[in-house]
């Protein structure tokens, strides 16, 4: 079978929808007019499912992971079925016209021909995956009649990062420049900007980044480089980001062209860090922790259970 490539994982075509006041734009410049719901709801994604989990929507449908997945993914799956959430083959028409759904929501990244075929049976709201989390809450929250949960779930989060904070600020970690990479095939690596998943995480805890990631990357908030550009993702800090987005190739810190000798090290699952969800935010300050206090072993999906309860105020 042929192998994606890397720009395919990472994210497709940008997406053409956003909400406004209950109104998503079309393609061809008109709006969709729907009425606040929070029953009926197709999720064309695990971490759309995820979100409206977190502020007590629970969607009748999620669409799988299109790729191997990872160990979020993996307690996702868990999450979203204990949830009574039906996990479906993605992208198919056809099962989503059969479930007659009263809105579809998906995040930037659906393919803009399936969001034109999926209009024609539901409004259609496609979330910027790139925007900040609480931004995308709250979009989730007025389109489901749930801005009350979002914003309380955004203040969860927030104590959490606060905590977080004071414990880094605290530490010989205060300031230190973070390096995040990963394998992106073989020979192939990718370094990622301030403005994806783990990005303004890393910015609100008072960390910096190398010069060659202190930007947002492309579109999707990576940059693909050369082995020879290996040396100057060096930082005090070196987290690789593991998993899918690898494709079987070496991790950067087994490359003897990084030079990581007087660097924290630690190897996390590249979904839960690229991605933007409550989940993915729980997920990354527990692997911080793990890294910079701990014993570096980052999380794994046996960890969804007592991350989520952590998400919904449960634990």
């Amino acid at each position: 079978m042929t192998r994606p490539t890397v720009p395919t994982l990472l994210s497709a075509a940008a997406a053409v929808l956003a909400l406004l006041a209950g109104c998503a734009t079309a393609p061809g410049g008109g709006t969709i007019t729907f009425r606040p719901t929070d029953t009926g709801i197709w999720a064309l994604d695990y971490a759309t499912a995820l979100r409206l989990l977190a502020i007590g929507v629970v969607p009748e449908h999620a669409a799988r992971y299109h790729f191997e997945p990872d160990p979020i993914v993996t307690a996702a799956y868990q999450i979203l079925q204990d949830a009574g959430v039906a996990l479906v083959e993605p992208s198919n028409v056809e099962l989503v016209a059969a479930a007659t759904p009263d809105l579809i929501i998906g995040e930037s990244g659906t393919d803009t021909e399936l969001v034109a075929r999926l209009e024609q049976l539901a409004p259609v709201l496609i979330v910027d995956g790139m925007k900040p989390l609480a931004a995308q809450l709250v979009e989730l929250g007025t389109a489901t009649g749930h801005a009350q949960q979002a914003t309380q779930l955004t203040e969860r989060l927030e104590t959490l990062l606060a905590e977080m904070k004071r414990r880094v600020t605290a530490s010989e970690h205060a300031g230190a420049t973070v390096s995040v990479i990963s394998a992106c095939g073989a020979g192939a690596f990718c370094t990622y900007g301030t403005d994806r998943g783990f990005g303004p995480i890393l910015s609100e805890l008072g960390f910096r980044r190398p010069p060659s990631q202190s930007g947002r990357g492309n579109e999707f908030g990576f940059s693909s480089i050369s082995p020879e550009e290996l040396s100057r993702q060096t930082a005090d800090v070196v987290i690789d980001l593991q998993g899918s987005v690898a494709f079987g190739g070496t991790s950067p810190l087994d490359d003897p062209l990084l030079d990581v000798s007087g660097s924290v090290t630690g190897r996390v699952d590249f979904n839960a860090w690229y991605g933007t969800g409550p989940l993915h935010t729980v997920w990354v300050l527990h692997d911080l922790d793990a890294v910079l206090f701990g014993d570096g072993a980052s999380a794994t999906a046996e960890d969804g259970p007592a991350l989520w309860a952590t998400v919904i105020g449960a634990a």
